[in-house]
């Protein structure tokens, strides 16, 4: 289905001619008419998460304590920058602190985090 996307795409730049993207009459990018407009709806989507996923009152426990793991450790690495890896306390010589421990959690998998929580700022749990 991407690459129908793709090759539709690819077909309407090319008989867009030389005009340049900004300067299109039209959208470009955009799916075959034979696409079938089977799609879900992005706010039923949407509906069904929040009530089943992030607000749902069985997950209520582990996004409370995700919440808190991610605020601790955000908070520790603010206050002790040279505990972060030396990649990160170089990027924030460039970059806004915030915005490197944002990214440094943010490439974190589940694992990784619980034990970053542990070693930082004592029991996960």
């Amino acid at each position: 289905m991407a690459g129908d996307l793709i090759t539709h795409t690819q077909a309407r730049l090319k008989q867009a001619g030389s005009k340049l993207w900004p300067m299109c009459a039209r959208t470009e990018i955009g799916w075959p008419p034979s696409t079938p407009k089977w799609k879900p709806s992005a706010s039923r989507s949407r509906t069904f998460l929040y009530e089943n996923l992030y607000y749902s009152p069985r997950w209520r426990e582990r996004r409370d304590d995700a919440e808190r793991i991610v605020t601790e450790l955000f908070a520790f690495w603010m206050s002790n920058p040279s505990a972060l890896p030396h990649y990160y306390q170089e990027k924030a010589e460039q970059e806004s602190l915030p915005r490197v421990v944002c990214d440094y959690i943010a490439g974190m998998t589940d694992h990784f985090i619980i034990e970053q929580h542990e070693k930082h700022c004592g029991s996960a749990r």
